[in-house]
């Protein structure tokens, strides 16, 4: 049967408030709540763009996998050019190919074991910090101690007093992109916050670029930057510093900011869940044994990655995915015209209680091998999927269980009382106002 040509059903008109990621209500309200009332392909439209919010897997499937080529990457995404340039977020067709195909043996889950010793070390010097009773943001501390990981394992040294440059210029970019605002997506207007932005850019660019002229002259080592130096296409070319600076600034923020926040989330449920944190402690006790978690261990801490794998579920640090239609291209039963925006939501899909009971109950015990094996293949998708799935879900699938373990073998958290935790959706999910926890000495 050929595809209709009639749009998919969706809410109706054009005024500014009326689109979904723009309206009073916000997206994590207003996406599930169309896809409820009008199904698995929903369309309106803004301004000149029709958007399309896909929530079925098969579709997702789609659009990620069996059609990919139809599709570029959406309009979110090439927001921000002046950090992340044309690396692997945002470059497309033969450029980004290239660049993966360079890019792919330096997270090979071999060469990834090799970094389970930093992770364990900067996780041992943020718990040392840590005193019996004390608050804390532990959202911030898991912000500080990746970001500790991600400068360590991409450049093989400590920036000293340089990571306080990187931090703040990181941190400046995070609240430039807060909200999704038609202003930032489509407006580069030199306000206060953009100029301090654009000067971040410039001091982080300084110091990425003279540590790939150090490394150039000094010679190589074992760290992420070393295997990019190395990487040869079957050409026998390499990156040029511009690409490596650029590769390195999407490694920067995506290798600890997506870490960061599933293990901000799963601290908030856990603290949420006593059952739930005793479980963890238990297995971590019987697995560790007293000392530090090393790669050997993330396979054996079985319950501690079904914690992961629910927080995100349920707290999706890239919590939408958009992508814009090429060409003319159907999906499920309808024709998509050239630039049209497709909306896909980790965020919607994975509450859906058709594939997951009771999907606003946090549960890890819904991550048995065989249930996870009954599931369709894209009802859970937090690092994408297809040609295009991110280069860093092994890095990340090592590290959560690592600093998540680390902690649960030294403390008991308990949220603060008084406090309201509620997720900010902007580039990322984050908890808007941090996770102010309390600390107990194990």
């Amino acid at each position: 049967m050929p595809p209709t040509i009639h749009r998919p059903p969706g809410p109706k008109g054009r005024h500014f408030l009326r689109s979904p990621l723009l309206s009073s209500d916000g997206p994590l309200v207003n996406l599930p709540r169309i896809a409820r009332q009008y199904g698995d392909i929903c369309f309106w439209q803004f301004l000149h763009v029709s958007s399309y919010l896909l929530a079925h897997p098969d579709e997702i499937e789609s659009v990620l996998v069996t059609k990919h080529r139809s599709f570029t990457k959406g309009i979110g995404t090439r927001a921000n050019p002046e950090l992340f340039g044309n690396g692997l977020l945002t470059s497309e067709g033969e450029f980004w190919l290239r660049q993966r195909r360079l890019g792919q043996p330096a997270f090979h889950r071999t060469r990834i074991a090799v970094y389970a010793g930093i992770m364990s070390r900067a996780a041992e010097q943020m718990l040392d910090s840590w005193r019996d009773g004390a608050q804390i943001d532990v959202h911030r501390e898991m912000m500080r101690t990746t970001l500790t990981i991600a400068t360590r394992t991409l450049f093989g040294i400590d920036l000293g007093p340089k990571m306080p440059v990187v931090a703040e210029a990181l941190d400046t970019f995070i609240r430039q992109n807060a909200g999704i605002t038609v202003w930032r997506l489509f407006l580069k207007l030199p306000t206060p916050r953009r100029l301090k932005f654009l000067r971040g850019v410039r001091a982080l660019d300084e110091i990425v670029y003279g540590i790939i002229r150090e490394r150039r002259a000094g010679g190589l080592g074992d760290d992420l930057l070393s295997d990019f130096l190395r990487a040869q296409d079957t050409d026998g070319s390499a990156m040029t510093d511009r690409q490596l600076r650029d590769e390195v600034m999407t490694m920067l923020l995506a290798g600890h900011e997506t870490t960061a926040l599933a293990l901000s989330w799963a601290w908030f449920l856990l603290a949420t869940h006593p059952d739930a944190q005793a479980t963890l402690q238990q297995e971590v006790d019987r697995v560790l044994s007293g000392r530090l978690p090393a790669a050997e261990d993330v396979e054996k801490l079985e319950y501690t990655n079904r914690v992961i794998r629910e927080t995100l579920r349920l707290y999706p640090p890239a919590w939408v995915m958009t992508r814009m239609a090429a060409t003319a291209v159907e999906i499920g039963g309808y024709l998509l015209p050239p630039g049209s925006n497709v909306i896909l939501s980790p965020w919607v899909t994975q509450r859906d209680a058709r594939f997951f009971p009771r999907p606003e109950h946090f549960d890890p015990e819904r991550w048995t091998a065989e249930d996870a094996q009954a599931l369709p293949r894209f009802a859970y998708f937090p690092f994408g999927g297809g040609p295009r799935v991110c280069i860093g879900n092994n890095f990340a699938l090592m590290e959560a269980p690592i600093l998540l373990a680390a902690v649960a073998r030294r403390f008991q958290i308990s949220l603060v009382p008084g406090q309201v935790i509620e997720p900010s959706a902007s580039i990322t999910l984050r908890p808007r106002s941090g996770v102010c926890v309390r600390l107990q000495s194990r």
